[in-house]
């Protein structure tokens, strides 16, 4: 069921047009579809793939470029993708290709990135955004310079459900607290480098904390003054932690508590916001094939919207990025945008290591 058909009152139309299709309203047929070029094969690669196939008449994927030659002539296969190069420079110096996304292992997207900004080739990396600040702001620098624009897949900002609490938010009044719980059961890696501490930085900690601090710091409008954070790692099948537990503090008494795990069974994702004059509780739940998802949103125990979120996340945010280009304007969830968020990433890392609240 979409959320068209279980939505209580006035429906809220956002720049995201029709939230029943997929495809985009009103493009001109004489409007040149954005060039992408792929760069990575792998898991998560599969959900912008779709969303591209969604938005075929603003997108059009030319190329595609992976670590493993036969992974990725096999998805260029499957998506009907013409080129495939074995190196990602190769991509970057194909004039059909206007942007890229990234959905290479995490400690690769700042050296990628910057190429691709040298390239002059608009950018779409996936979270997180790199493995710390540093890196981060030479990704910001190097798309400022190049003129290019420059955007965090921070997916979950793009479920209809979030955002339609977002835009109620005034409703419940100033927000004191916020509690998050995003915990998953993963027996073994779904990829091969998330078994690496060194390529993912880590693990749960940026894995899904890039997702729940995101979602702090742009509900409550700014960063925490203080992180403290705990980790630890309880399943031998990766180097990084697979538990933690964040707690953001700010003046005021202001206070955001973020839960992780990736050896919880069934899942648990859901988020708390309270306000001084009520809460909305969002829940998600997986909908069955990856990267599909059921929303349930409340406000005060009343069901505002509950059912499957189509088109997905990663069609919305694609979208937004097309969109933003076009249109030369800074996207949602910008690079410079998302510094915030690693400097919190970055406080919750250093706190699990020295066991002390750390200042942001």
């Amino acid at each position: 069921m979409a959320f068209s058909c279980t939505r209580v009152g006035p429906e809220n139309h956002s720049r995201f047009g029709n939230r029943n299709s997929g495809k985009e309203e009103g493009v001109s047929a004489s409007l040149k579809p954005l060039g992408l070029g792929f760069i990575g094969s792998g898991r998560i690669a599969q959900a912008h793939l779709q969303a591209a196939k969604n938005l075929s008449d603003r997108v059009r994927v030319v190329a595609i470029a992976g670590r493993r030659r036969d992974r990725a002539e096999s998805v260029a296969r499957q998506h009907g993708i013409p080129a495939v190069l074995s190196d990602y420079r190769q991509l970057l110096r194909s004039p059909d290709v206007d942007a890229v996304v990234i959905t290479t292992p995490n400690d690769s997207h700042a050296a990628i990135a910057c190429d691709a900004a040298k390239a002059g080739k608009h950018i779409l990396v996936e979270k997180p955004m790199a493995l710390d600040t540093p890196s981060a702001e030479s990704m910001v620098r190097a798309a400022e310079d190049g003129g290019v624009t420059l955007m965090v897949a921070q997916s979950r900002r793009f479920s209809d459900a979030v955002r339609e609490m977002v835009r109620r938010l005034p409703e419940i009044g100033e927000v004191f607290r916020v509690h998050i719980v995003f915990c998953v059961p993963f027996a073994q890696p779904p990829t091969d480098w998330w078994r690496s501490s060194a390529q993912a930085g880590g693990l749960v900690v940026l894995l899904q904390g890039s997702h729940s601090l995101d979602s702090v710091f742009w509900w409550l409008g700014r960063p925490p003054a203080r992180v403290f954070a705990t980790g630890a790692r309880t399943n031998p099948a990766w180097e990084g932690e697979d538990e933690a537990d964040i707690v953001c503090t700010y003046d005021g008494g202001v206070v955001a508590t973020v839960h992780l795990s990736l050896s919880t069974a069934p899942p648990i994702h859901e988020a708390l916001v309270v306000g001084r004059q009520g809460q909305f509780r969002l829940v998600e739940r997986p909908a069955g094939p990856p990267f599909e998802n059921l929303y349930r949103l409340e406000k005060n125990g009343e069901v505002l919207m509950d059912g499957l979120q189509t088109p997905s996340l990663y069609t919305h945010q694609l979208r937004e990025f097309g969109e933003a280009v076009a249109e030369g304007r800074t996207p949602e969830a910008s690079g410079r945008e998302i510094l915030s968020v690693m400097r919190m990433l970055d406080a919750a890392r250093a706190s699990m290591r020295d066991g002390q609240p750390v200042a942001v």
